[in-house]
């Protein structure tokens, strides 16, 4: 469970190695010590257990700046968990329910409860330049308002699945959600989108809100669990890796509703990799365009995820996938962190877009919706989408919402 009493052993196998420098984005575009994981283990230990220094501003400063991209985690000889290490000190520290963010994830995402009338207004206000260029833009219509309940395969259905939409595609990208149900539709998968879902809680963990994210994670595995379905899907990479590996972990191994989670992570699959496993039954069109792939930073939680989108367009005769040099590079979004940490957030995607740009690609794909956005935001002469989008513009039709 998320309490820092669980990890005081595993933070002993921390070799000191530096192995976490490679790979830390924070640390990259910082070049400072103390944002190295390693580094922040120690502060934990000697705050926490050791009680040799106090928790200062400074001290929580340096724990919340850093995105939870899972890099370190994956690159760890020694298997350390150091994201969720964070998340239980970041539970440890205490949440700041008064402010903005925890208003935003608590109402609104916890609750996918966004007033209707904030959305209009929102979607004005950045029409006409209110508001800055580089803050979410909601969508006009969240996803639900076409969206709902089954929606039968064309054919002979192959299979079922249920839907879990993200909020990333709830409320700033439903097109990314159209491209889900009319692709899987085409190929034979009947969806089945179920009422009451609400955020998947990774956003809530982020901000040390443990009871936040049980909350979240209650409402989810109540429905999905209930569900006569051959799988759970999901577009989001962040959203997947919640029900696989996190979820569980918000709760004691001998609470009732690990059995719950248990069958609902068994039955969790990323879009592009269930699709590219379960293989097509429609062929796409040929389509002329040249494409880039930035690769999600949660994405080790299932081995498929990483090269699902490359195999599926591949398929697609005429479109030229273009190699970055580092795919796997993080954007610097990383929920929040953009807002809280804009500096660092823009260090950390300006290698990024400076690797887009010198290609030729006029697209770029990604599962990630919040890496969507925040790439966007600077790409202008470029289109950032979904990739179950792009396969749907080769079937000779188009995601956008309207």
């Amino acid at each position: 469970m998320y309490t820092l009493e669980e990890y005081r052993d595993v933070m002993e196998k921390c070799s000191q190695c530096s192995f976490c420098q490679a790979t830390c984005p924070v640390f990259l575009a910082t070049l400072m010590e103390s944002q190295l994981a390693r580094n922040r283990l120690n502060l934990i230990r000697e705050i926490f257990f050791e009680k040799s220094m106090k928790l200062t501003d400074r001290a929580r400063e340096i724990l919340e700046h850093c995105l939870l991209c899972t890099n370190c985690t994956q690159t760890c000889a020694s298997q350390v968990p150091v994201t969720d290490i964070l998340i239980a000190a970041r539970q440890e520290m205490g949440t700041d329910k008064g402010g903005v963010r925890a208003t935003l994830m608590g109402k609104v995402l916890g609750k996918r409860a966004l007033p209707p009338i904030l959305g209009k207004l929102g979607a004005f206000a950045q029409k006409i330049g209110i508001g800055g260029k580089e803050m979410p833009r909601f969508a006009e219509k969240t996803f639900d308002h076409d969206f709902s309940g089954q929606i039968a395969a064309s054919g002979v259905q192959r299979a079922k699945v249920a839907y879990f939409v993200g909020c990333g595609t709830h409320f700033l990208f439903p097109d990314t959600g159209r491209a889900v149900v009319d692709v899987f539709s085409k190929n034979g998968i009947g969806i089945d989108i179920p009422e009451g879902q609400v955020c998947c809680g990774i956003p809530l963990l982020a901000e040390g809100d443990l009871e936040g994210a049980r909350e979240a994670v209650r409402a989810n595995v109540a429905i999905l669990d209930a569900l006569d379905v051959d799988a759970i899907v999901t577009d989001c990479t962040s959203c997947g890796m919640m029900f696989k590996e996190k979820a569980g972990k918000c709760f004691p191994q001998d609470d009732p509703i690990q059995e719950k989670i248990g069958r609902v992570a068994e039955k969790m699959g990323e879009a592009t990799d269930y699709l590219n496993a379960l293989g097509l039954v429609v062929e796409p069109e040929a389509l002329a365009a040249r494409y880039a792939y930035h690769v999600p930073c949660h994405r080790a939680w299932a081995p498929g995820v990483k090269d699902a989108p490359l195999a599926l367009l591949a398929r697609v005769e005429g479109l030229d996938y273009v190699p970055l040099d580092n795919p796997e590079h993080c954007c610097g979004a990383a929920g929040t962190f953009f807002m809280q940490h804009r500096e660092t957030a823009e260090k950390i995607r300006s290698p990024r877009l400076a690797d887009i740009r010198k290609s030729d690609a006029q697209m770029v794909v990604t599962q990630c919706p919040t890496c969507r956005m925040y790439l966007s935001f600077r790409l202008d002469d470029r289109e950032v989408l979904h990739p179950l989008s792009l396969l749907l513009k080769s079937y000779g039709a188009d995601s956008d919402f309207r």
